[in-house]
């Protein structure tokens, strides 16, 4: 599997080195729209993977996310001030944290937060900074204190909502077990 993407991948990079009229860089060769075409190419695949346990060898994922850094880090190198950047950096970071690489993902949210304070990613970003320091870390009250400042600046928002829960939950596990077993004891009462 791992040489089928391998493949795959270089397919798509000699494609994609072919003729555009747009600027090129003198690291990757790859212009700034081919850089964000192949990350999200590869971003759909590790996606398949990731969200199809059962379908797929999950081993391929640490292939696809090593793929995911090229692109992104070639796209901070040679542009840093693309419009696309911030999300590409958002995802790249989620995808690390799903294969666990917490150095990656840290990496790129933080990067998210710091160099783009008034993007409307920040506060998902903030939220995924949370959970790489609680779940791949086993950091909880760095994860505490990422949510608490996220429900602060962005307390209205969906991921500010989440963080308050993020924490509720960390402070109190068991309220997770009572909401279960209260649901199934009132429809086991039905």
């Amino acid at each position: 599997m791992r040489n089928k993407i391998v493949s795959v991948l270089g397919i798509f990079l000699l494609i994609a080195c072919g003729g555009s009229g747009s600027k090129v860089t003198e690291k990757t060769g790859l212009s700034e729209k081919e850089l964000i075409a192949g990350f999200e190419w590869v971003r759909e695949e590790f996606n398949k993977i990731f969200e199809n346990p059962k379908d797929y060898d999950q081993a391929g994922l640490k292939p696809l996310n090593d793929s995911l850094v090229y692109y992104v880090d070639a796209l901070i190198a040679d542009f840093p001030k693309s419009a696309e950047l911030p999300e590409v950096l958002c995802n790249a970071g989620i995808s690390s944290l799903n294969v666990k690489n917490s150095k990656k993902a840290l990496e790129y949210l933080n990067y998210v937060v710091d160099s783009f304070p008034t993007h409307s990613i920040v506060p998902k970003s903030m939220y995924f900074i949370g959970r790489t320091k609680e779940v791949v870390l086993e950091d909880i009250e760095g994860a505490k204190e990422a949510y608490k400042k996220l429900a602060r600046q962005y307390g209205t928002s969906v991921w500010g909502m989440n963080a308050r829960t993020s924490v509720q939950l960390i402070m109190n596990p068991a309220s997770i077990e009572q909401s279960v077993l209260g649901d199934d004891q009132d429809s086991s009462k039905e």
